[in-house]
């Protein structure tokens, strides 16, 4: 146990016997008999609390009270008093003391007040953190591109719009819980919380139990009643990620609960009657899905009233840069860095790079570069090694395209062979990449039949 205290007293019996006995309970403790050497000591020593007598020799505790605030108002303040009564004491609270305590008081009177008040500190951390978090979830949420306008346009009239239920859709790291959170956060709700259930992440065979909780006796081992998550989000928002892995037996209990907002638990007679936004998400193909029987149409539409659309990054244009350069000033905070910026040629590298794993990935690529990179800029020696790959593959294609140089692409060296190679391989793995590993529809891009394209597969990858 770290946490200081600070007791200001002018008895030195009061100091000493007070000073000895949280020193036992496990408290860093510093004393000081008048104002002067109490403000000194608050700031050397930087103590949580202070217990502060309320009559010093020649001053008056009251009046050293805000000059203590006025230094750190996040230290909390107990005033000690023989002299109490209910004015005093409303006037010490009123002025900025968190609590008043009576003389004679005892030590574990004291250690009470001191364990209270440590954990009111720690939940107005966490407070402000979240308050952090939920600023933070919506400026992460940047970019230029028209498509992105229209997120941001949708997720100011859903934020007003409170009963409205929303499907988010698209890749994997492109953002849909910080659109989710966007949404919530900018509610009427945004003072309650927001309940994020992954429908791919629990078992199903119990996910009905997990959502809509069960009576006792409903199955075995259900030996008490248990309230459901849906039943815990009441007055707050349900965040519904990958809804598309619902299991298909569960969906209509699903579809009956966003058209009435009611639900029975599991092995329960009784209707349970909850007021929750729901939100949800995937990046699976609906459509398809619906094709192929593996969902149901009916809660398709009923999911997909307002539909909101984030495009993968590949397609944002330069909203790449624009988020490359926010994520690196938040780790040049975090690092302690000074990087400046991105050189051309690494931001030309980071607007031809495919990005598979969306935002997501962009930050983790820019994480990892702050904490190895030294340099005042990031020039493409600082990036992955797939992004240099990527780079030898467009300048191979360069050698081709480029009529203004052509007179250069016979280098010392050259062999035909070689570069025909190279040139193959390229379009190669360019199809495939393009059409996700398809022979079929890779060789009818590359107007070969799938066989031959097969065979130079074969003969260079294999």
């Amino acid at each position: 146990m770290n946490n200081k205290i600070l007791i200001i007293d002018d008895e030195e019996i009061i100091r000493l016997s007070l000073s000895e006995g949280l020193k036992d309970l496990g408290y860093k403790v510093s004393t000081a008999h008048d104002g002067k050497i109490a403000i000194e000591e608050v700031k050397k020593f930087k103590p949580q609390v202070v217990f502060l007598d309320m009559r010093l020799s020649n001053e008056n505790g009251l009046d050293i009270l805000p000059n203590i605030k006025e230094i750190d108002n996040e230290i909390e303040i107990v005033i000690m008093t023989a002299y109490g009564d209910i004015q005093t004491a409303v006037k010490a609270i009123k002025i900025g003391a968190f609590d008043y305590i009576n003389k004679p008081f005892d030590l574990q009177e004291i250690d009470i007040i001191i364990k209270r008040i440590i954990k009111n500190i720690e939940l107005q951390k966490k407070v402000f953190i979240l308050e952090k978090e939920k600023q933070s979830y919506v400026e992460n949420i940047i970019g230029e591109h028209p498509l992105m306008l229209d997120v941001f346009n949708k997720i100011k009239i859903l934020s007003n719009n409170d009963n409205v239920t929303v499907l988010i859709r698209g890749e994997t790291g492109t953002g849909k819980e910080l659109v989710a959170l966007a949404i919530h956060n900018n509610s009427i709700r945004k003072n309650t919380n927001i309940l994020n259930i992954n429908c791919g992440s629990i078992p199903h065979q119990l996910i009905e139990s997990e959502l809509f909780g069960f009576e006792k006796n409903a199955f075995t081992g259900a030996n008490n009643r248990k309230k459901g998550l849906l039943e815990i989000a009441d007055g707050g928002t349900v965040f519904l990620d990958e809804i598309g892995e619902l299991p298909l037996e569960l969906q209509p209990k699903l579809l009956r609960f966003l058209e009435e907002r009611k639900f029975k638990r599991v092995g329960g007679l009784d209707d349970i009657e909850v007021d929750i936004r729901v939100i949800a998400a995937t990046n699976k193909d609906l459509e398809k899905a619906i094709k192929n029987k593996e969902f149901r149409e009916d809660l398709y539409y009923r999911l997909n009233v307002v539909p909101i659309y984030i495009p993968p990054l590949r397609e944002r244009g330069r909203d790449i840069l624009i988020l490359a350069n926010n994520f690196l000033q938040e780790y040049n905070r975090r690092f302690n860095k000074n990087i400046k910026g991105f050189t051309k040629k690494s931001e030309k590298s980071l607007l031809s790079y495919n990005w598979s794993g969306n935002v997501r990935e962009l930050k983790n690529v820019v994480e990892r570069i702050v904490i190895l990179s030294g340099g005042e800029y990031i020039d493409i020696g600082d990036l992955p090694y797939e992004f240099k790959r990527n780079i030898r593959e467009d300048e191979n294609i360069l050698k081709f395209t480029n009529h203004e140089c052509k007179n250069e692409v016979f280098y010392p060296g050259f062999s035909l062979e070689k570069e025909v190679e190279e040139m193959e391989t390229y379009y190669l793995k360019l199809a495939l990449k393009k059409c996700s590993n398809n022979y079929t529809k890779a060789s009818e891009m590359l107007g070969i039949s799938r066989f031959a394209f097969k065979r130079r597969i074969e003969k260079y990858f294999l």
